[in-house]
């Protein structure tokens, strides 16, 4: 854009030549440039802004549809069975943390049963892992087998019984090992007695089933009866959770570039304002030409997309399609 400088020594030249004229309509061939220059400064913001909105709007548009299908599914399962929301009385934010918890505190007790096996630390680790995992994973499978049940009901209790049967086993013969291992211990001077070892590893023994009774309640209030419900309700959330962030990224670089698009405006219109107050006192008869009547206008947006120029919303576009069906 040009300095006021120049435009205050253009407007002189222009009103001493009588251009515009006082009763043409046309603006004078420097307004005109000014707009041309405005009009370009504006297409170039566009032209930096609009491939990064593109680019939100095409990641925007599967997960809508995919929204959109899903919550039909949502809405008609959950007239069915005469329920919306699932019945979770601890949430994944708080369940998958609890787990992990319970996993960190097998780890431990399990390191000294496993390390009576003469392996290197690393391979002890390892074992000890697996099995801290598996505690918690199975305590998992066995919530939802308590919450969700079957018809008929024994068959849910042949897998609650048999995940208690093999679990409790299992227990049992790591609890085996570890009272060997703190009987070696002991016999060695290694560690101070201050009881039996096979007092001891019973204690082990109960802390693991503790822990496999609380994980197993976590899993049975962290999940909901109609697994169906369960899975379309966080799948609408997350869908929802991610449409959300890319409406922000891509409502907030519109923000930024309609700003710069009426910064540049305004300053053109400053300009020709400038322009034509001087253009007006210059002039030995200050009569005010047509033209000046007359307020430019700038279609900013003018190689944009329809869709690309729109905040992206997915609440409003469901509703649209809503109404064109």
């Amino acid at each position: 854009m040009y300095s006021r400088k120049k435009v205050r020594r253009n407007a002189i030249v222009d009103a001493k030549n009588n251009i515009p004229g006082v009763t043409d309509p046309n603006p004078s061939q420097f307004e005109q440039e000014l707009m041309a220059m405005s009009k370009n400064e504006a297409r170039q913001v566009t032209s930096k802004y609009g491939p990064k909105l593109e680019i939100l709007t095409g990641k925007h548009k599967p997960l809508l549809k995919d929204y959109g299908r899903i919550s039909k599914d949502y809405d008609a399962h959950s007239a069915k069975i005469k329920r919306s929301e699932p019945s979770v009385e601890l949430s994944r934010g708080k369940y998958y943390p609890l787990m992990f918890l319970f996993v960190l505190g097998e780890i431990p007790m399990n390191s000294l049963a496993f390390a009576v096996f003469g392996e290197s630390q690393i391979f002890t680790w390892i074992m000890a892992v697996g099995v801290a995992v598996a505690i918690p994973w199975i305590a998992h499978a066995l919530g939802i087998l308590l919450k969700r049940g079957s018809d008929p009901w024994w068959k849910a209790g042949i897998g609650v019984g048999t995940l208690l049967f093999l679990t409790i086993g299992g227990l049992l013969a790591i609890g085996y090992v570890r009272v060997q291992y703190l009987g070696d211990l002991t016999e060695a001077g290694a560690v101070m007695s201050f009881g039996s070892s096979k007092f001891i590893g019973l204690a082990f023994i109960g802390l693991n089933l503790v822990i496999l009774a609380a994980a197993t309640l976590c899993s049975y209030f962290a999940h909901d009866k109609d697994p169906q419900l369960e899975h379309l309700h966080r799948r609408t959330n997350q869908l929802n959770k991610a449409m959300r962030k890319i409406e922000a990224k891509h409502n907030k670089l519109l923000t930024k570039q309609q700003q710069k698009i009426n910064r540049i405006h305004q300053r053109a219109q400053e300009v020709i304002y400038y322009y034509r107050k001087i253009n007006q006192r210059v002039r030995p008869d200050h009569a005010k030409p047509a033209s000046f009547e007359k307020q430019h206008l700038m279609d900013a947006d003018l190689d944009q997309k329809e869709e690309t120029r729109r905040s992206l919303d997915a609440t409003t576009q469901l509703r649209v399609q809503a109404v064109a069906k």
